[in-house]
């Protein structure tokens, strides 16, 4: 204990010692004040928990902003993280080192289901894909790196509504609700009653499934894993065509997402006798 202790005085005293950059310093104050915000903040709000003036505040926003870690909502004048802190936040997860344990089991179910899989964690605007294994035939589907799944009518999207967080969710179901009302959009819930229908579903079944959400001729199965706490932490989805993949939540599909959902959590020190699905 007391030589890890003189190692971190060491090192801490190494970096006063050593000449930086305060500006970027300052920025990143901004930074850890919105990481810390559980949403768009204003400007006066943000000024204070960073510790500086506004008018400080907004002339670092400004740059912030210009480069992509920050961006300002037109109508309300709030700010938040912008494009490029999404980029950098999933690429370190990316890094993360369960991620390459996660990463082996999706070859190994490309391998067996003949079918593409991806792993999904929660970001400011919803569900991202942080890894898609693409099946090696020409009818494969594939979505691009970060994709961000529908919370109403994507396997992924409704896992996470089920699983996630309410505080986190919340707003983004509304808005899409909304958008599935105002187009019409097949095969997606367009209230309440009818997503909580689909949630409880999925809550009983453990995993997500659906066949053509949304009119996307896509079926997927999509099942959560949790950590050592019991809150949802990634989740692992198989998908295709919808004539070539079998989304029946009772089927062999579905078994094997969850089995491989169930290897990651375990991994991660989640046992299923402890009192999960808090949300």
């Amino acid at each position: 204990m007391n030589v890890m202790l003189d190692m971190q005085e060491t090192s801490g005293s190494e970096r006063v010692s050593q000449p930086g950059i305060q500006s970027v310093e300052v920025a990143g104050e901004i930074l850890q004040a919105l990481l810390r915000a559980d949403g768009p903040m204003k400007l006066a709000d943000l000024a204070r928990d960073a510790g500086m003036p506004s008018a400080k505040a907004h002339r670092y926003l400004v740059s912030l902003m210009r480069i992509g870690l920050a961006a300002q909502d037109t109508a309300s004048g709030r700010y938040d993280l912008g494009p490029v802190a999404l980029q950098l936040g999933l690429k370190g997860f990316t890094r993360f080192e369960p991620l390459r344990f996660a990463e082996q089991k999706l070859r190994e179910m490309v391998d067996q289901v003949g079918e593409t899989t991806a792993l999904a964690v929660w970001s400011d605007r919803g569900p991202a894909m942080v890894r898609v294994i693409e099946a090696r035939h020409v009818l494969a589907d594939s979505v691009p790196p970060t994709h961000i799944c529908p919370l109403t009518y994507s396997a992924t999207g409704l896992l996470f509504s089920t699983f996630e967080d309410p505080s986190r969710t919340e707003r983004h179901i509304e808005r899409e609700l909304e958008q599935n009302r105002s187009i019409g959009r097949p095969n997606a819930p367009h209230n309440r009653a009818e997503l909580a229908e689909i949630l409880q579903r999925t809550r009983l079944a453990g995993v997500s499934s659906v066949v053509n959400g949304g009119g996307d001729g896509i079926g997927a199965v999509s099942a959560p894993v949790f950590d050592v706490t019991g809150r949802l932490t990634m989740a692992v989805t198989v998908f295709g065509h919808t004539g070539r993949v079998d989304a029946r939540p009772d089927g062999a599909l579905s078994r094997l997402v969850a089995s491989a959902a169930s290897t990651l959590s375990s991994a991660l020190g989640y046992r299923s006798s402890q009192e999960n699905h808090q949300f």
